[in-house]
C-alpha cells in the first residue's frame, strides 16, 4: 500500500504532504506534523517475514529518508509497528516489537524521545489507553506484585509511573466469564467500551474507572445473540458507534452514549427475505469430548438431510463471526445466501483455534497440537450426517482455512463431498520460505526442525496427497497477487493433483491480494463459480 495526507475538510490530498511509497507499512500520527512510520528503508531494515523492523520519526517539511531512526527491533523478528493512542489531552506512543506469532514487547515513548519497556509478559497486548493507565489484554497468567492476573483478562497500569522507573500498579479491569471471551476494547473519554463474545454471540459493556482504580462494569442494551461490532468510540460525549447483525438480520448502526438510550442510526436493507429462514446452534463433541459450537441456517419448515456448505478458519485468535449471509464469512461473496435460498443449508463452525472462548481455545491446537483443530471440523461434519442434517457435504476455507480443508478431505475423503479450498496454505515443508510465511511458525512450528517437521509431516496436504485415493472434486482459488500466502501454494497442489489423476477445478483470478477478489464484480463472479461447482458436486446439477 501507499499513504497519502488527506484533507477530509477540503477533500483532496494534501499539496506537498506526507507521503509513503508503496510498502509493507504502518504508521501513527504524533501530533500535527509528526509521524512514526515503519517502511521498507532499504537493505536491512526488513525482517525475513518482509516486514520492517524500523521506526523513523518524520517531521513535516523534511524528506522521510532523513528522518531518524528511533527505535529498530532486532533482525530476526517478524516486525516492528508503531502505535499512538491520545488520551487526556496527550498523545501515548509505543512501539511494537513481534518476536514471534504471539510474543510481543511494548516499549513506551517518553515525552523527552526514551524508550520504556512496558512491564507486561510477552504474550500480553496493550489495547488503549485511559485515564493514563495503558489497559492490556492477558493471554497468558500474570502474577505481578504477589497476585496472579487470569488469561483472557484486561488489565491497566499507569503509564507515567512505568516511565518514571516505578513498580507497576497494576489495576484488573475486567476478568470475563467461562463462556466469554474479550474481543475488542476502545476507549472514548473516561469510558471504556469492550466487545465481547458470549458462547460466540456479541455483547457490550461500558466500563468506568474510579479515583481508587477499580473498574465497573454495566450492560449496553443490544440484540442478544447476535454479532456486535464496536467501530469506533471518542468525542466528548464519550460515544461509541457499534454495529449489530446476524446471521439473517442485516447491519445497523446505534450510536452508544453514557446515560442516553441506545440510538438506532442507520440500517443496511435486507437482502433477501430472513422470515423465509431459521437458524439454530449446535454442539458436536470433538475427539477429546471438547464441546464445538456451529451454527446451522435453512429454510424454515426444512425437514430432513439437504446439501450443506459448512465453512471454519481454526486459527490466529480469529473468531468465526455469524455475519449476514448476504456478506458470507471470508470474503466470498453473497454465496451462503445463494445456497440457503435455493433449498441447501449453509454451516459455520467455531472450530479450536480461533479466539471464540478465549486465549486457551486458540493456544490449545498450536504447533503439535495442531491435529485437534482438525478433530473438532471432522466432529462438527460427523455430526451434522449423524443428525439427519446433512445429506452431501461441501467445506469451505480461506488462507488457514484454506490448509484446513486440505487437511480435512486427505484424511477423511469419507465425510467430504465437495472442497472450496482458497488462498491456501498447502505445502506445509515449505510455507515458512515463502512471503510473510515466517512469521507464523508461533502457529505451526518450525518446519526444517526434525522435531517439528515431524507432527508437521503427518497432515501437510501436499505431502499427504496418495495416488489411488478417492478424492472429491476439489474447488481450488487464489490470486497471483496475493502477497501473504504465496500463489505457489495452489498451484502445486492442483499440480500434484493433476499427476496422480485426481479431479480438480482450478480458479487463479489476476488480481485482488490475499482476499482472491479486488472487488464486488469479482466477488459475484467467483460466487457464481462457486454456485455452479456446488450444485455440480452436491446436487448432480450438470453432470
Amino acid at each position: 500500500l501507499e499513504w497519502r495526507e488527506y484533507d477530509m475538510e477540503q477533500a483532496r490530498f494534501v499539496p506537498g504532504g506526507f507521503y509513503v511509497p508503496p510498502a509493507k507499512s504502518r504508521l501513527a500520527w504524533l501530533d500535527a506534523n509528526r509521524l512514526l512510520v515503519r517502511s521498507d528503508f532499504g537493505p536491512g531494515s526488513l525482517t525475513p517475514s518482509g516486514y520492517g523492523r524500523q521506526v523513523k520519526l518524520w517531521r513535516r517539511g523534511t524528506a522521510l529518508r532523513d528522518a531518524p531512526v528511533v527505535f529498530e527491533g532486532a533482525a530476526d523478528d517478524v516486525e516492528v509497528s508503531p502505535s499512538v493512542s491520545f488520551d487526556s489531552g496527550r498523545a501515548w506512543p509505543v512501539m511494537v516489537r513481534s518476536i514471534t506469532s504471539w510474543d510481543t514487547q511494548y516499549v513506551h515513548m517518553a515525552p523527552d524521545g526514551r524508550m520504556v519497556r512496558a512491564p507486561l509478559p510477552p504474550s500480553a497486548e496493550i489495547e488503549t489507553v485511559i485515564d493514563g493507565q495503558a489497559v492490556a489484554m492477558l493471554h497468558g497468567d500474570w502474577t505481578v506484585g504477589g497476585t496472579t492476573y487470569r488469561a483472557g483478562s484486561l488489565v491497566a497500569y499507569g503509564i507515567d509511573g512505568v516511565l518514571a522507573g516505578q513498580a507497576p500498579q497494576v489495576e484488573p479491569v475486567y476478568v470475563p466469564a467461562a463462556s466469554e471471551a474479550v474481543e475488542e476494547v476502545e476507549a472514548a473519554g473516561p469510558v471504556l467500551y469492550v466487545k465481547l463474545l458470549d458462547n460466540v454471540a456479541g455483547r457490550l459493556k461500558a466500563l468506568t474507572r474510579d479515583e481508587q482504580g477499580g473498574w465497573t462494569a454495566r450492560d449496553v442494551p443490544l440484540a442478544r445473540n447476535s454479532v456486535v461490532h464496536l467501530l469506533e468510540a471518542g468525542g466528548s460525549r464519550s460515544i461509541a458507534f457499534v454495529g449489530v447483525e446476524g446471521l439473517t438480520s442485516p447491519e445497523t448502526l446505534y450510536a452508544v452514549e453514557p446515560g442516553e438510550p441506545v440510538r438506532r442510526i442507520a440500517a443496511l436493507p435486507g437482502f433477501f427475505d430472513a422470515a423465509t429462514m431459521e437458524v439454530s446452534q449446535r454442539f458436536a463433541s470433538s475427539a477429546d469430548g471438547t464441546r464445538i459450537p456451529y451454527f446451522v441456517v435453512r429454510k424454515k419448515g426444512t425437514t430432513g438431510p439437504v446439501p450443506t456448505l459448512m465453512h471454519a478458519y481454526g486459527g490466529f485468535r480469529l473468531a468465526q463471526h455469524p455475519v449476514n449471509l448476504s456478506k458470507h464469512p471470508s470474503r466470498l461473496g453473497p454465496l451462503a445466501q445463494f445456497w440457503v435460498e435455493d433449498g441447501g443449508a449453509f454451516v459455520l463452525a467455531n472450530i479450536r483455534g480461533g479466539g471464540e472462548f478465549g486465549p486457551a481455545w486458540h493456544e490449545s491446537v498450536l504447533k503439535a497440537n495442531r491435529q485437534k483443530a482438525f478433530d473438532d471440523f471432522h466432529a462438527v461434519a460427523a455430526d451434522l450426517k449423524a443428525a439427519g442434517l446433512a445429506s452431501k457435504l461441501g467445506i469451505s476455507g480461506r488462507s488457514n482455512g484454506g490448509l484446513l480443508v486440505g487437511v480435512a478431505y486427505t484424511q477423511r475423503p469419507d465425510l467430504y463431498d465437495a472442497v472450496l479450498m482458497g488462498v491456501p496454505l498447502s505445502d506445509m515443508k515449505r510455507y515458512s520460505k515463502l512471503l510473510a510465511g515466517a512469521s507464523w511458525m508461533g502457529e505451526y512450528g518450525d518446519p526444517d526442525k526434525p522435531e517439528d517437521w515431524a507432527y508437521i509431516s503427518k497432515y501437510s496436504p501436499y505431502q499427504n496427497l496418495k495416488a489411488g485415493a478417492k478424492y472429491p472434486a476439489v474447488m481450488i482459488y487464489t490470486s497471483t497477487k496475493d502477497d501473504r500466502v504465496h500463489p505457489g501454494h495452489a498451484r502445486k497442489m492442483a499440480a500434484r493433483m493433476a499427476s496422480q489423476g485426481h479431479p480438480f477445478y482450478y480458479y487463479e483470478n489476476m488480481q485482488g491480494g490475499h482476499a482472491g477478489s479486488a472487488d464486488k464484480t469479482d466477488d459475484a463472479y467467483r460466487a457464481t463459480l462457486m454456485m455452479t461447482y456446488l450444485n455440480r458436486e452436491l446436487k448432480g446439477v450438470g453432470k
